[in-house]
């Protein structure tokens, strides 16, 4: 779904995730070629995960750049995962001073892509992988980037036409 653009981007939807020119990007492929999201971004996670071993306790995450509205610069994104629970609700808990929380949920899928991605590079550092230890994420054996907000529900997304 495309919702608009500036010169040379595409503001749009794909896999219900907000994203410039559908998640194309022709950085960093060989010329006259694009890179594109995988079709089924979860599977390909499982996929890799199981080629590395069924044996060991990891999740993969298939992590690329965004943008954050009005803020300049790239961090990472989730957009595949599988192996851990991308989120913590902690909602109902208390914060430092014994207040309840009422909204808060953690992406954890998006904290530690961010962080695979400023190892990462986005230029010309070829680290395709990056291991992170003690991530005290939830350990499953599925496969869900279930970190999805409904438009209407979200503060961004019900501010926009046509999402």
């Amino acid at each position: 779904m495309i919702l608009g653009g500036v010169t040379g981007f595409l503001l749009t939807v794909k896999h219900g995730i907000l994203t410039p020119n559908a998640g194309v990007d022709v950085k960093n492929s060989p010329t006259g070629t694009a890179i594109l999201w995988p079709a089924q971004p979860d599977s390909s996670a499982s996929r890799l995960r199981a080629s590395l071993g069924r044996d060991a306790r990891i999740g993969v995450a298939i992590v690329d750049s965004r943008i954050t509205p009005l803020r300049l610069g790239t961090t990472g994104l989730t957009i595949g995962l599988s192996g851990f629970r991308p989120s913590r609700d902690e909602r109902g808990k208390c914060d430092l001073y014994g207040r309840r929380v009422k909204v808060t949920q953690t992406n954890l899928a998006d904290d530690l892509a961010s962080s695979a991605h400023l190892l990462m590079g986005e230029r010309d550092e070829k680290t395709g992988l990056v291991v992170i230890r003690n991530s005290h994420a939830t350990m499953t054996d599925g496969a869900s980037t279930n970190v999805l907000l409904e438009a209407r529900k979200c503060l961004i997304g019900s501010s926009l036409r046509g999402i």
